[in-house]
């Protein structure tokens, strides 16, 4: 749902504010935890002689994991919290270890924590549905501090959703509705929080790649009137490093 333009998806609203800068990758699989996502994510990656080779350079990435991971332990989705914060210490050690094929030692990372889950309209989907409630506000609460002691931990920026939103709700019962359609699925309000608290994490900590500080790939059509060279200037940065 993150292309979602119904829901402000956040990934698109990203590529929107990318473009011509950055292209925006969503490579998010509904339902999936920190387990499947390990052999997904080595397999997304370019190798370190791929990043020498070839134009192929990431240069932000976020990893956004809890909410299925969370699930009660009868589900076949639940991850048990150490093996939770285990696998999220491999994805980091992925890109960030020197001795990993796929470190990168350009790439800027972002843990984001889970959403709040609101019990209520969660149980009322798990009942329209004819199955038990499988997730609780309480392993919510926990997975999402897991991910912020990951982050302590091992030196990685966080974007706390979980507390933005329980920020936003203060004091209000039902607020959590205005923010999720379902209870644990982000709606367009919810996805405008993520957003801007994305926005925010990479103004603060990397504002070298925020969107207002980078320049377009190629210049704007207006600029190439005089211009006598045009394969020169209409070279791709990232290849003309490649090529040089």
């Amino acid at each position: 749902m993150s292309f979602d333009p119904a829901l402000f998806g956040f990934g698109a609203n990203l590529a929107s504010a990318y473009q011509r800068k950055i292209d925006v990758l969503n490579r998010g699989f509904s339902g999936y935890n920190t387990e499947w996502a390990l052999p997904i994510l080595r397999q997304l990656l370019p190798k370190r002689s791929d990043q020498q080779n070839q134009a192929a350079r990431i240069e932000l990435m976020t990893i956004f994991f809890g909410a299925n991971d969370a699930a009660l332990p009868f589900s076949f989705q639940h991850v048990p919290l150490s093996q939770f914060k285990t696998n999220l210490e491999t994805m980091i050690r992925t890109v960030k270890d020197s001795n990993s094929p796929y470190y990168n030692p350009n790439l800027r990372l972002i843990l984001i924590t889970q959403p709040p889950l609101n019990e209520t309209q969660w149980k009322k989907n798990c009942d329209d549905n004819g199955g038990p409630l499988n997730r609780t506000a309480d392993n919510a609460e926990t997975y999402a501090g897991m991910v912020r002691t990951v982050g302590q931990e091992h030196g990685v920026v966080v974007a706390d959703l979980w507390s933005r939103l329980m920020e936003q709700v203060a004091g209000q019962p039902n607020g959590l509705e205005h923010f999720l359609f379902d209870g644990l699925h982000l709606n367009s309000n919810g996805y405008k929080v993520l957003y801007d608290l994305l926005m925010e994490t990479i103004q603060t900590h990397y504002p070298e790649v925020h969107p207002n500080n980078i320049e377009m790939e190629l210049p704007a059509w207006r600029d190439l009137a005089d211009v006598k060279n045009l394969d020169q200037a209409l070279a791709f940065p990232l290849l003309g490093k490649k090529n040089a």
